[in-house]
């Protein structure tokens, strides 16, 4: 695996697109053993919301799906609170070659989506960069590096919404180019 062979760690996301795993992960949590080797909890309110987190980790089992050497732990993450008065649930799942305590993994995957809800969610879905019609060549890699300039010049005057900046912004390269000075 080329992670190992450049010396680095591993902490993923497990989604439907890997399905073997994806459902060893599913049927292994909803299995009543192993119990998890440790677990860590926070809830915290913001922004109108309310979540509750909580991860289970567990250690290797002998029976790893071999693609991934070195795997020593997998996680389920679970998320559930309240957003604008309405319930939600989530559940997701993690594999890592490391060997942290729940607190450290809790850390790690809220750092992820950290960086998901301030840059790619934002890209995705304010600027429209799933949609763009670029789509060959150097397109796709130009237009995203002018998203990230956008976002970081909205960012340098104070401006944390995307949607507020492009507001702000509309029209105004002239602006956009006086917040990078």
């Amino acid at each position: 695996m080329l992670l190992h062979q450049q010396q680095a760690h591993y902490l993923l996301c497990v989604k439907a697109h890997q399905p073997t795993l994806f459902a060893w992960l599913v049927a292994a949590s909803e299995a009543p053993e192993p119990r998890p080797c440790d677990v860590a909890q926070r809830q915290e309110r913001s922004h109108g919301r309310w979540v509750h987190r909580r991860v289970s980790v567990y250690e290797h089992l002998g029976d790893w799906p071999t693609q991934w050497p070195g795997l020593r732990r997998w996680l389920c993450v679970e998320r559930w609170g309240y957003r604008d008065d309405q319930p939600f649930a989530q559940t997701h799942y993690y594999i890592s070659d490391l060997a942290l305590s729940a607190e450290a993994f809790l850390e790690g995957v809220q750092g992820h989506w950290s960086i998901e809800n301030r840059l790619h969610w934002p890209k995705d879905v304010v600027l429209g960069e799933d949609r763009a019609p670029q789509r060959s060549g150097q397109g796709p890699a130009n237009y995203s590096t002018i998203r990230n300039f956008f976002i970081s010049a909205a960012r340098r005057v104070g401006i944390d919404s995307v949607a507020a900046a492009k507001r702000h912004f509309a029209n105004r390269l002239d602006k956009v180019l006086l917040s990078l000075q």
